[in-house]
């Protein structure tokens, strides 16, 4: 390379290192300089205000008047960029920095703005502004958003200047784009300088100004304009102020026609509120509500297609259409305030006193959409008919309700509660007796099928055992259900070569409107093959996947048995009630002994759920040998595989509430010593979780344990590393390892502590703590602690040094019980 060529080079860290240290930020600050450097070296110019945002704030009119001329302003001006942050850029390249750099604030950002704003104001205070009229109009451009319509209205104070600087906005915006912006200016005369500059024909706008100037009124003029520019908010808003004129003026005749135009503009683009708004903010108007009331019944009757039943009957109700606004709080079932319109509707109708027919539809109403409390509550307060309303109550199984009209307004009518009252409680007791048989018997022959199948798959990897060869959960297809993925596929190749042909034919917009649905028929379909695959699953004796079947409708029975419990309670409660009006022992002892069944089939139901789920293996490993260890390894690890064919809500085990709530009557319970007992214990008030896990390249691998009420330790730790599985236990401790727990915990003050300046989780994992100490209640949450030096470096070192001290402790103790109780290492 020729020496000469040498020299010219400019290395970028010097060169930044330069302008930094010796134009920046020396004593004699020379922005003049920088920018002719950076300028001539191609760098982002927005580096002279990234790098000191307050410090060029200060000198843009110094740096203003040094420039040499108009266009270095321009230059300048035109390189400004939000989203550009040449600091963080280019700070990696200079060599001498300063020890201790100034942090500017936000307040200096968006910067766009900041400096149009700065340069414009200067550049107009000045004696030659003119001579900056293209700098001028550049703030105007650069702005965020960009004022098109600022620089326009500028422009047109200037004639004699417009050509000029027509010619260079064109290099930031289409001339026939900035046809339409002059239009939105609603200056005409700038209309037609700007449209002598496009390749329009006079024959195509001029026609269109020229009827667009006749319109006498100026808002709606300007209403016109806003529609053929597709400013529609804008137009919504010229039109309301239109509307309010003539009511001001009491001009309304001839005016059906606008109205009308009006109100298609606002259905096309659903800008009710705003009109609404915009109406109501004129005082003057209010009180005759004219036009607003129409525009409130387009809005109600829009929300009531897309059944937002108490948003329509809310603006109804503003615009007094009391039987739309009840019609609409009807169907979004707000019982209260559909009963406060009718005195209204009575008056529109002009009837002295409501109609009781409107309380009785209501009441029907109410009743047909299972409101039957509300319904009841209709014909006892407002009707005076007890007896309908007796039968709204016996309809939803509401028993209180039931049993206070028969201790009240009905208390003679011994009829109705031998007939209607007995007669209905007892159907119900039955329905419910049967139902709880009936499931019961249905998760027997199911656990029993399930109990078949596991144990045919254990004869079954044993022979192959026994054999010499090893089983293969992989290698374990059925060729049958290979056939019904191929029937599949070929379903679905059928299907797209159909749609494809179809494709083929129809409009170019047809075809284009299905290219632009790709990734919404992309979700579609991932969906569709997820619930192709659940398809796999079925209860068919004799189907591949039949376990996993019978695991997830034991789920679902689970989950619906348990959820008797409250019924149940309920039902008792009224068989005590009745017992105590009739004297009799009758109702207690079918009380009692539907408490009992329950009670005894829940019971087994809980036992047999760590057997379903595969959760109790490690505890059987003490009594087996080491064949059917591996067997029920390889039966565990198959089950995890194939879980991933159901939803995640049916690979563990359901959560029963009938062991947590207290659902049983004391009254109807064979032991009471032992209810008062575990009372006593579940009223010790003492809780204590702790959970720390993340999600990486080997899953959700996490360590939890809990301390219940009652003495359970429940603990889990699941690891995918090297093939490790999830190691689940239930154990009970006694009454001194709880107390040991409740001394650990208040020595250590940790009740005192707050998270609210603690790391919060990131992707390294997080950790969980809540405990519960009688009135006292703490739920903790922050990120894995990898050393103490990350507790140093915290903002609330001591409170977070309290916290990790307390889980060392208690980590301690929760691996010596597992690993004493049940000969296994817990981690």
């Amino acid at each position: 390379m020729p020496r000469g060529n040498l020299e010219t080079i400019y290395p970028r860290p010097l060169l930044l290192t330069y302008i930094c240290s010796e134009l920046i930020d020396s004593e004699t600050i020379n922005y003049k300089r920088a920018f002719e450097l950076m300028r001539k070296n191609r760098l982002n110019l927005n580096f002279l205000y990234d790098y000191k945002p307050k410090q060029f704030y200060d000198y843009i009119p110094i740096f203003i008047s040094n420039l040499r001329n108009d266009d270095d302003i321009c230059l300048f001006l035109s390189e400004i960029d939000n989203e550009k942050n040449t600091r963080d850029e280019y700070m990696k390249y200079i060599l001498k920095q300063e020890k201790n750099p100034s942090t500017d604030t936000q307040q200096w950002h968006p910067k766009a703005n900041l400096l149009c704003e700065k340069f414009r104001s200067y550049l107009l205070s000045t004696t030659n502004s003119l001579e900056h009229i293209n700098s001028i109009l550049t703030t105007y451009v650069k702005q965020s958003p960009s004022n098109m319509e600022g620089s326009l209205v500028y422009l047109n104070q200037h004639p004699k200047y417009f050509d000029n600087a027509i010619r260079y906005l064109t290099y930031f915006i289409d001339i026939d784009r900035l046809y339409d912006i002059a239009l939105g200016t609603y200056n005409f005369d700038l209309v037609l300088m700007i449209s002598e500059k496009t390749q329009k024909d006079p024959k195509e706008y001029l026609p269109e100004l020229n009827q667009l100037r006749s319109i006498d009124n100026y808002h709606w003029q300007k209403f016109k304009i806003d529609c053929r520019l597709k400013r529609y908010k804008k137009a919504i808003e010229n039109a309301c102020d239109y509307f309010i004129e003539q009511l001001l003026n009491k001009k309304q005749n001839q005016y059906d026609e606008k109205f009308q135009e009006f109100v298609n503009i606002l259905e096309n683009n659903r800008l009710y509120k705003l009109a609404i708004k915009k109406f109501l903010s004129n005082q003057q108007i209010q009180s005759t509500m004219e036009y607003i009331n129409q525009i409130i019944k387009l809005y109600g009757d829009y929300l009531m297609t897309k059944k937002y039943y108490i948003e329509a009957a809310l603006i109804y109700e503003r615009g007094k259409f009391y039987e739309q606004a009840s019609k609409a709080y009807r169907q979004g079932k707000d019982v209260q305030n559909s009963l406060k319109l009718l005195p209204n509707i009575s008056k529109e109708i002009k009837q002295p006193n409501i109609n009781m027919d409107q309380y009785r539809s209501l009441a029907e109403q109410f009743r047909h959409d299972s409101l039957y409390i509300e319904s009841g509550q209709i014909y006892e307060n407002y009707l005076d008919d007890n007896e309908e309303a007796l039968v709204s109550y016996l309809q939803g199984h509401e028993w209180s309700h039931v049993i206070r009209l028969f201790s009240t307004s009905l208390n003679d009518r011994h009829d109705l509660y031998e007939h209607e009252f007995l007669s209905t409680f007892n159907s119900f007791h039955d329905d419910i007796q049967r139902q709880i048989h009936n499931d019961y018997e249905k998760f027997q022959s199911y656990t029993k099928r399930l109990s078949i199948l596991r144990t045919n798959l254990f004869q079954y990897i044993k022979e192959i055992l026994d054999s010499g060869r090893d089983y293969d959960i992989d290698e374990n297809d059925d060729q049958s259900d290979n056939d019904d993925q191929q029937i599949n596929d070929d379903r679905r190749t059928l299907i797209t070569r159909t749609n494809r042909h179809n494709d083929d034919s129809g409009s170019i917009r047809t075809r284009l409107t299905k290219k632009s649905g790709s990734i919404t028929s992309s979700k579609k379909s991932q969906r569709r093959a997820a619930q192709q695959q659940e398809r796999l699953v079925q209860l068919k004796e004799g189907s591949k996947h039949e376990d996993l079947a019978l695991v997830r409708e034991l789920w679902l029975l689970i989950t619906k048995f348990d959820k008797l419990n409250f019924d149940i309670r309920h039902m008792n409660k009224i068989c005590y009630q009745i017992s105590t009006y009739q004297n009799s022992l009758d109702y207690e002892q079918k009380g009692e002994l539907l408490q009992n069944k329950y009670n005894e089939y829940i019971n087994s139901i809980e036992k047999q759920l760590t057997t379903i789920w595969l959760s109790n293996l490690d505890q059987q490993q003490q009594q087996e040998n080491v064949q059917v260890m591996v067997i029920n390894k390889k039966i565990r690890e198959k089950f995890k595989k194939d879980l991933d064919l159901i939803s995640n809500q049916y690979r563990v085990s359901p959560t029963l509430t009938s062991k947590t709530s207290q659902w049983k009557l004391v009254l109807f319970d064979t032991d009471i010593s032992n209810k008062n007992k575990i009372m006593t214990e579940l009223n010790d008030d003492f809780y204590l979780r702790y959970y720390v896990g993340h999600k990486g390249k080997f899953g959700h691998e996490f360590l939890e344990f809990e301390f219940r009420p009652d003495g359970k330790l429940r603990y889990a730790n699941n690891s995918n590393y090297k093939k490790d599985t999830l190691i689940r236990k239930e154990v009970y401790v006694n009454r001194t390892i709880i107390e040991e727990l409740k001394r650990i915990v208040n020595e250590t003050d940790i009740m005192k502590e707050d998270d609210a300046v603690w790391p919060p989780q990131d992707r390294t994992g997080r950790q969980e703590l809540e405990i519960v100490l009688g009135d006292e209640h703490i739920s903790f949450t922050t990120a894995k602690i990898g050393s103490l030096i990350d507790i140093n470096n915290s903002r609330d070192p001591d409170g977070l040094r309290c916290f990790y001290y307390l889980v060392q402790d208690l980590k301690c103790i929760v691996f010596s019980l597992i690993g004493l109780h049940f000969k296994i290492q817990p981690i």
